[in-house]
């Protein structure tokens, strides 16, 4: 007898423990097809279980897709999940979700409930990858969303046949830290990226370009890190704004031009480095209104209409070891005291046409011998009476900037680089 209670207790007990702990089925793959065991995706979705895989043959499936449960939903052959216009193509309401090889078309227009081509809601370590969205609002909505990779789409939007403020962003994010936008392509979209409330992102070496606004709009997210991106021909380059400790390295902003061609608008933007970035033929190269203790080295500022346009309201930024290549003009700013410098350590910067304006180095040791002063009064003038621009290498502007030449007194404002470099830095560095 004391026998069969001990095996009845042993048995109770391993009954108690499967109860509490139940055995997960084996994950299964489904496939998706016209002569698969399903044709839509919907379908498979309802008859999947957590952690299996969907692989959804070639084929145009018009449906909206919503995905609750974790599982991996594989296209082959590029298969199109079109939404014909009505709200999210594919939504995502799970953790652990991949989504990987689909054309993704034809969201909703409606930006009031943020249409998108993949909307991510309150869910973590989704991956996004290799995927082409089109005729998309917004292209991939990160939604409370931490811990997500997303990572080589591409996403094309209506900018061709919408008005800027009807079309939407191309990956938005909002109250979404610690994600990973990665080797991404971005174009026809209002912004190419949008980031707000979302912190301690990483991202890394997107293309945003054709953007009717900002390549980048970034606003009230700290410590992220921006690296190896391109953003060129949007109407601004960059928006970076009420944000701190930020780093933006080995970046390319070109050819933003027009009234609003920035390739940097740097608002209320603190404690933050910019380095080692190329800022190439834009109306503005950077633009700074109240953007304070921030660090700009080893960038090189080429052909830009103004290099930096540097607003009062900024103060104690260092700008140093950076080349100023060609530009049209190099600095502009609305004061004569400054808490800026353009130099550390006796390191300033390489002035293209510093020797141009009188400048020598007669010791030999790759340091001008005078200070070079980037404020120039054709600046001023330009920046205040635009119109005048038709005027550039007249005869007239001509003799003002010879006179400015061998009269520095006609200078502005007193902020000068007392060290300027006699040689490029990225030339230097990239030779070594």
């Amino acid at each position: 007898m004391a026998r069969i209670k001990a095996k009845e207790i042993i048995l109770i007990a391993v009954l108690i423990l499967l109860t509490k702990f139940q055995v997960k089925p084996l994950s299964k793959e489904i496939t998706v097809g016209e002569k698969a065991p399903y044709s839509s995706v919907t379908e498979a979705l309802e008859n999947s279980n957590e952690g299996d895989t969907i692989v959804v043959k070639s084929g145009i499936y018009k449906e909206n897709v919503v995905i609750n449960k974790g599982v991996f939903l594989v296209g082959e052959n590029q298969p199109v999940i079109d939404a014909n216009y009505q709200g999210d193509v594919v939504r995502i309401e799970a953790d652990k979700v991949m989504i990987k090889g689909f054309n993704i078309r034809k969201s909703g227009s409606d930006l009031l409930k943020e249409d998108s081509g993949i909307k991510v809601v309150n869910s973590s370590r989704v991956i996004i990858e290799g995927n082409k969205l089109e005729d998309v609002i917004i292209g991939i909505y990160l939604y409370s969303s931490p811990g997500n990779i997303i990572k080589n789409n591409t996403s094309y939007g209506r900018a061709d046949f919408a008005t800027q403020e009807a079309n939407g962003n191309g990956i938005h994010l909002w109250k979404s830290p610690n994600n990973t936008i990665i080797e991404n392509q971005i174009t026809n979209h209002r912004d190419g990226i949008y980031v707000e409330f979302s912190p301690g992102n990483k991202i890394t070496s997107n293309h945003c370009k054709g953007n009717v606004r900002y390549g980048l709009h970034y606003m009230y997210s700290n410590d992220n890190t921006f690296e190896g991106n391109i953003f060129e021909r949007n109407g601004t380059g960059s928006a970076l704004m009420y944000s701190k400790n930020i780093v933006l390295r080995n970046n390319t902003f070109k050819n933003n031009v027009g009234p609003n061609g920035f390739g940097m608008l740097l608002k209320s933007l603190n404690d933050s480095l910019a380095e080692e970035n190329l800022i190439s033929d834009n109306t503005v190269g950077i633009f700074m209104d109240d953007a304070n203790r921030n660090v700009f080295t080893e960038n090189v500022f080429s052909q830009n209409g103004w290099a930096i346009d540097l607003f009062s309201s900024s103060n104690n930024n260092a700008i140093y070891a950076n080349d100023f290549l060609n530009n049209t003009f190099q600095v502009m700013t609305d004061t004569d005291r400054t808490t800026n410098k353009f130099f550390i350590n006796s390191t300033g910067n390489f002035w293209s046409d510093y020797r141009g304006y009188n400048g020598y180095d007669l010791d030999g040791d790759g340091v001008g011998d005078i200070p070079y002063k980037p404020v120039k009064l054709l600046s001023y003038l330009m920046k205040r009476y635009p119109d005048l621009t038709v005027f550039l290498g007249s005869p007239g502007f001509r003799a003002l900037e010879f006179a400015e030449r061998v009269l520095p007194v006609l200078n502005p404002v007193e902020l000068e680089d007392p060290y300027p470099l006699m040689n490029p830095i990225r030339v230097e560095k990239d030779s070594k």
